[in-house]
């Protein structure tokens, strides 16, 4: 009789110690990993809309040259002094620019101070990010290949570099992407109307 009520506490026993869950593992596994995933992505988040910030700082030093006197005044020089060297397969697209140019250049040089400036007061402060960025690379890939040749010619001795306005399409492209809109004027809009999210999100 003793013996089977030892054998009885026994399992009992040894029932309690397997269904008792090391708590203390447990919740760290749970609590601390998520806390600090967390942590990572707000980081990450913040970084992102520094960058964005800094991006409008730039294109905002940018459009202040462009609404210079002289920048309007020298546009239609500035196209003809990018078709110079170019190769013979490209001269219609330049000539084209310059024919719809010739004439209108204070026209093209305000609208191309404008866009600048739009784009400069979209990145500062977050605004209709998803339109914004899709307009900066459009923008990034004209000027590209207008105002800077594509970056050409490629000659030995004259080209260094590809041209910065392509490293600008490129970078609203990787802000399409991953800007959450943080620091946004977007965010405080998107709390009283819900439709802007297909405005100023890539994912709405």
């Amino acid at each position: 009789m003793k013996t089977e009520l030892q054998s009885r506490n026994e399992v009992i026993d040894s029932s309690v110690a397997v269904a008792a869950p090391p708590l203390r593992i447990w919740t760290g596994s749970r609590i601390d990993r998520p806390r600090a995933s967390w942590v990572a992505n707000a980081r990450q988040l913040t970084g992102i809309a520094i960058l964005r910030i800094a991006f409008g700082a730039v294109w905002a030093v940018d459009a202040s040259l462009k609404w210079q006197p002289a920048f309007q005044a020298n546009f239609q020089q500035m196209l003809s002094d990018v078709a110079k060297g170019q190769p013979a397969f490209l001269s219609w697209w330049f000539a084209l620019w310059q024919f719809v140019v010739s004439g209108r250049a204070p026209v093209f040089g305000i609208l191309t101070a404008t866009t600048e400036t739009y784009l400069a007061l979209a990145l500062l402060t977050g605004f209709a990010r998803k339109f914004t960025y899709s307009i900066g690379i459009l923008y990034g890939l004209f000027v590209w290949s207008v105002a800077e040749g594509f970056g050409g010619p490629y000659m030995p001795g004259t080209t260094t570099d590809v041209g910065a306005a392509i490293i600008y399409s490129l970078l609203f492209g990787a802000l399409l992407l991953v800007d959450a809109g943080r620091f946004s004027v977007d965010a405080l809009i998107e709390k009283r109307l819900l439709a802007w999210r297909r405005i100023a999100e890539l994912r709405p």
